[in-house]
This record gives structure tokens, sequence and C-alpha cells, in this order.
């Protein structure tokens, strides 16, 4: 199996700035992302659902690709963990 890295040494992973950086972006994804569903359900009632899907659906091949490329993952893992828990609070409010 092939290294994963860039080159053959690749440097640790920076942990002590990576985390913050992706709290930071979860953080901001998760707000964006409520308060999109909030003024989608206010406009057309049920229909954030499949809104809220297909932005999620759009913005997965992008986060997919940053995994990969040394700093940008950390923002992108953010988004992901933010999309995800925008998901969780709008289940727990009873989908608005």
């Amino acid at each position: 199996m092939a290294q994963r890295g860039w080159g053959r040494h690749a440097a640790p992973t920076p942990w002590a700035t990576g985390l913050p950086i992706a709290a930071f972006f979860a953080v901001l994804a998760a707000l964006a992302d409520v308060a999109f569903v909030r003024a989608i359900g206010v406009a057309v009632g049920g229909w954030w659902v499949p809104a809220n899907l297909a932005v999620c659906a759009g913005l997965a091949p992008g986060l997919w690709l940053l995994r990969d490329v040394p700093f940008w993952r950390w923002p992108g893992y953010g988004v992901i963990a933010g999309l995800g828990a925008a998901w969780v609070v709008l289940g727990l409010r009873g989908f608005m």
C-alpha cells in the first residue's frame, strides 16, 4: 500500500493548531446550516430537508478532496463535523 503524506518523510500531524481550526469551522458551518434551514423552513416549510440534503451533497465532493491537503484538511474536517452537528441539532429540535 502506498504511503500517505507529502513525500517520503511526511511531517508529523499538527494537532495543536489543526484542532482549533477544525473547531472554528465546525461552529461556523453548524451556525450557517441552522440559519439556512430556519430561513428555508420559514419560506417553504418542510422543503428544508431536501434543500439541506442538496447543500450537503454539493459540499461532499469538495470536502472529500480536501482530506489529503495538509492545511485544508482541518477546515474540511470541521465543516463535516459542523454539518453533522447541525443535522443532530435540527433532529433534536423536532425538524424545526
